[in-house]
């Protein structure tokens, strides 16, 4: 087995503290390292979590000794220069342990600063101009930008890590792969159907991507009972039916909750994998490291984390 197996932590749900005691029971069982979200609001009302993931970090960077990763976005409510601050400072505090994800972002959580939200294209060339800043003011650099949707005027971090962690992109189509690869260290993605998947990675690598460095978050659900982990799925992340387009206009939790009303559980089955089984997240472990994945994350969205945490690390043992 070539990739390592980390657990996510959906900071969208369950309280701060709760979220550091499943680290622990992850670290417990073997997990290789850790990563989590930085959402300001939740998916849905239901979910009912808004924890602010950089000092969230800093608490549970200290409680186990794994390395970590954040899927942000550098965007009006948390400028480059401020992200890269908190990068630095991380990145000082625990090195080598500390991998950072950015992202074009989403409507739900940057409306809150009640900017211009733009189109695609647009989200993406800003994210491209808060890389090179977020770079150079790792570097030590005195840095001086004058961007389209940036400026940075005669600014420098006095803290700077020896190690400069990675910055990988956070991409879902084909397009942002190609267009983002060459301005990364790395990507993360989700699960797809296997001959999406290929696309995607095709698509990566044809813009220059490192495909030794290609991370996934694997969005299960298991409970031993069956109906539980399908309804579970459905009552907690039943927004995964919108697809990543549609999911980056939504502007509220609430708006989330009206769009998919009337989604069924059937329908989430088709997009979330979902077992009572073992064996089967077994073998969906075997198919994203054929795809070449160096690190896989699983993002369960059952209740029970522990109970998932704990199965998941019996399977590690059978696969080491």
């Amino acid at each position: 087995m070539k990739s390592l197996i980390g657990y996510h932590c959906s900071l969208e749900r369950y309280t701060p503290s709760e979220h550091l005691e499943h680290v622990k029971i992850a670290e417990n069982y073997r997990f290789a390292e850790i990563t989590c979200s930085d959402h300001f609001y939740p998916w849905s009302v239901r979910q009912g979590a808004s924890i602010a993931s950089w000092p969230w970090l800093g608490a549970a960077m200290a409680t186990c000794n794994l390395p970590f990763g954040v899927v942000t976005s550098p965007t009006e409510r948390c400028h480059p220069v401020v992200i890269a601050q908190y990068i630095a400072t991380l990145g000082t505090m625990y090195k080598k342990r500390f991998w950072v994800a950015l992202g074009s972002g989403q409507n739900l959580n940057e409306h809150v600063t009640n900017n211009y939200w733009p189109v695609k294209k647009e989200r993406n060339d800003r994210l491209k101009e808060a890389m090179t800043i977020i770079r150079n003011l790792l570097r030590g650099e005195t840095v001086n930008f004058e961007g389209k949707y940036f400026n940075v005027y005669n600014t420098k971090l006095y803290t700077v890590p020896e190690v400069q962690p990675q910055l990988f992109v956070a991409a879902l189509s084909n397009e942002s792969a190609h267009e983002l690869a060459d301005c990364s260290d790395g990507i993360i993605t989700v699960v797809k159907p296997l001959k999406d998947q290929e696309d995607f990675i095709y698509a990566y690598e044809q813009g220059g991507g490192n495909k030794e460095s290609m991370v996934l978050q694997a969005i299960t659900s298991y409970h031993e009972d069956q109906h539980q982990a399908e309804y579970e799925a459905w009552y907690n992340w039943r927004h995964a039916v919108l697809g990543g387009k549609l999911q980056s206009e939504i502007r509220t939790p609430q708006d989330f909750d009206s769009a998919v009303e009337n989604v069924n559980i059937a329908q989430v089955k088709d997009i979330i994998r979902i077992s009572s089984n073992p064996n089967d997240h077994l073998e969906w472990l075997n198919e994203y490291n054929s795809c070449g994945f160096s690190k896989i994350f699983i993002q369960d969205v059952s209740n029970d984390q522990s109970t998932t945490i704990k199965m998941y690390g019996q399977l590690l043992d059978k696969l080491r």
